[in-house]
């Protein structure tokens, strides 16, 4: 078994990590959560169309003909704007989780490997007629059992 990864965090540290994220979200009170019927009707501006939108929101500001008016040219900006930050936010933001989500599969894996084989072991013993054995690999047993299948052959 390879021990790739060996983190301690103090209850400090986990404290300050989630209180950041916490500010994260106070920082940004106007986040919204939208329904799914919303998300799949509402347009969206993707890296293609921004240009597009940029375009747009230029030539309005230039001539009175196209320009829809002052407050919705400004407005239309301001979300404009909103949204290219949030769109670098996000790519950060999922950086982060990719690493988080990868740092706690290895984390995750790693502890379930060590506790496979404290089970297997135990079922050695319990074979062996080491006394006291048979409640552990009763308990582990269960526990094992009710576990989702994983990737690797289960310890038998």
């Amino acid at each position: 078994m390879e021990n790739r990864i060996d983190v301690v965090l103090t209850k400090e540290t986990e404290d300050q990590i989630l209180q950041r994220v916490s500010d994260l979200k106070k920082m940004m009170p106007f986040l919204i959560k939208l329904s799914a019927t919303d998300r799949d009707t509402m347009p969206m501006i993707s890296d293609g169309r921004k240009p597009f939108v940029e375009k747009a929101y230029d030539l309005a500001s230039r001539s009175a003909i196209i320009n829809p008016g002052a407050n919705m040219v400004t407005t239309g900006l301001n979300d404009l704007n909103l949204f290219s930050f949030l769109m670098s936010l996000e790519n950060e933001l999922l950086q982060l989780l990719e690493m988080v989500r990868d740092t706690r599969q290895l984390a995750g894996g790693e502890a379930y490997e060590v506790a496979r084989y404290v089970y297997s072991k135990a079922k050695m013993e319990l074979k062996m007629g080491t006394p006291g054995m048979q409640t552990i690999v009763d308990e582990l047993g269960k526990l094992y059992k009710q576990g989702p299948a994983t990737a690797k052959e289960p310890v038998k």
